[in-house]
């Protein structure tokens, strides 16, 4: 069996460990978790390894609001698997205010690196690599996949911020999917609408990582919404 790749920028006890650990359970076998927090990484690795033992589990530390060190983790990257088939981004800042003035500029301008500039660089090297799988191999599922929100239509004054940043990553995604999707390449949205907990009956990690699947799965629609009821 061929090897199949996935790559998570944005691991963390969530939605981010929970997709990784569904995608290894059916079939994955091998999984890069990125993330700023090396010891929260180990977390997560072994979150993985625990629901798939014999998936192949890499971590790599990685501060996405520091740019100019994406490149080098990204050739670390191309030397751990020249394949790749999925890249899920699931970085975000989440932070309330009091009002929607309250949030400082350089809030808002590491908000922006983290969740959009990052992506963008990340997906100028990435999509060329999930194009060129396409075309050699047409049975796989080249994806590249991000975490967004209901807040680019439904803005939160609170989340001045974070509804700012997903507004454009939105954008970006649905530009990318519009420009490259007839190259093989799933461009996706899971839009999560609600506060992510093991409690919540929709919008826990687990179903939140079932649902994501799925829409993989089924690998033409550029959008999911998981919304608590």
């Amino acid at each position: 069996m061929s090897p199949r790749t996935i790559v998570v920028f944005g691991s963390g006890p969530g939605i981010g460990n929970h997709v990784a650990s569904s995608f290894a359970a059916h079939g994955f076998t091998h999984v890069i978790l990125l993330a700023r927090n090396t010891e929260r990484l180990s977390t997560d690795a072994a979150f993985v390894k625990s629901a798939s033992p014999n998936v192949n589990v890499t971590t790599l530390r990685l501060d996405l609001a520091d740019l100019s060190s994406i490149p080098s983790v990204l050739s670390k990257i191309e030397d751990l698997a020249p394949e790749l088939e999925v890249v899920f981004f699931n970085a975000a800042v989440v932070k309330f205010t009091g009002t929607a003035l309250d949030a400082p500029v350089s809030e808002l301008e590491t908000d922006f690196k983290v969740t959009n500039l990052a992506l963008y660089a990340i997906s100028q090297w990435a999509i060329p690599r999930l194009q060129a799988l396409a075309k050699a191999k047409p049975t796989t599922k080249p994806s590249l996949l991000v975490t967004n929100s209901h807040l680019p239509w439904d803005p939160i004054p609170q989340l001045l911020s974070l509804s700012l940043v997903k507004a454009a990553q939105r954008n970006m995604v649905t530009s990318f999917s519009r420009a490259y999707s007839e190259t093989g390449v799933h461009f996706g949205l899971i839009a999560v609408q609600g506060v992510v907990s093991p409690e919540a009956k929709v919008v826990n990690p687990a179903n939140i990582a079932e649902k994501m699947w799925e829409f993989f799965e089924e690998g033409t629609a550029l959008e999911v919404l998981i919304k608590e009821p």
